[in-house]
């Protein structure tokens, strides 16, 4: 019993080991969306996150992966649970946005994505992140 209890620990140690000295594990999981006032790269940065027009999504090396319409853009109410839903589900990890209202910043926070605050053309926020990370 004592052994494979040891065996465990050893294992468990290998892993924290592993993902401890390899940063770059990290950063490739990293996905960046952008509300837009367009669907191209070069749009401007939305000066609404829940009611931009569309998303822009990059990977962790900045490059530029889709964009798609905004389905909360006209919508009612909850705009923040169905935003934060397409986020999720897309596995965005970070948001740059030039506003993010309260209900947005908890739910952003709710769902572990953090966020940056930036303005301008969509890819040239993403890149300046970048450089800085």
């Amino acid at each position: 019993m004592k052994t494979k209890n040891k065996q465990g620990i050893h294992f468990s140690l290998i892993v924290l080991l592993f993902f401890a000295l390899s940063p770059g594990v990290y950063a490739d999981t990293m996905k960046i969306a952008v509300p837009a006032t367009a669907k191209s790269k070069d749009a401007s940065i939305s000066k609404e996150t829940g009611r931009a027009s569309a998303f822009l999504f990059f990977d962790a090396n900045g490059h530029f992966l889709e964009a798609m319409d905004n389905p909360a853009r006209d919508q009612q109410g909850g705009v923040s649970r169905t935003v934060i839903a397409l986020l999720a589900a897309k596995g965005v990890t970070l948001i740059i946005a030039e506003n993010i209202g309260d209900k947005m910043k908890q739910a952003l926070k709710d769902h572990h994505i953090k966020y940056v605050i930036n303005t301008g053309a969509a890819d040239n926020a993403v890149q300046a992140f970048i450089a800085t990370r």
